[in-house]
């Protein structure tokens, strides 16, 4: 079971869309990055639900959009992003129980990328590299 925090969901998403892999590891790469997409998802039903609760409405009781996202209820938008921050802090377990046997090929792999790392992505891969090692 692979554990991660919400905020964390995207950023490894996008790093795993950008790596060349051979198609029998990319396959292995596709199925853990549905499982991923799965919480994000869920995530977003989350962020919705606050929403729903803290944004601004309108005369017809719609969200009021701006070119930033809905604005909030000025008397609750502290509680709105302390309940967010709680959100992205918020544990999410990924079952990889099926593609686990597969998950070796993807950690051999990545292992063996022949790229360099800097900044962001270079701590993405550290912290996805020991959640999968974990595993196996």
């Amino acid at each position: 079971m692979l554990t991660f925090n919400n905020e964390e969901l995207v950023p490894i998403v996008n790093f795993l869309g950008t790596l060349e892999l051979t198609p029998k590891v990319s396959r292995c790469r596709t199925k853990l990055v549905k499982k991923l997409m799965a919480k994000v998802e869920a995530f977003g039903a989350d962020e919705k639900a606050l929403l729903e609760l803290y944004g601004e409405r309108d005369e017809d009781g719609k969200l009021v959009e701006s070119d930033s996202g809905y604005r909030l209820q000025v008397e609750s938008a502290s509680d709105y992003h302390a309940e967010y921050q709680d959100l992205l802090n918020e544990n999410v377990n990924i079952d990889i129980a099926e593609i686990k046997d597969q998950i070796r090929l993807l950690v051999t792999a990545l292992n063996e990328l022949d790229i360099k790392l800097a900044n962001q992505d270079a701590m993405i891969f550290d912290e996805l590299m020991e959640k999968l090692e974990e595993e196996l």
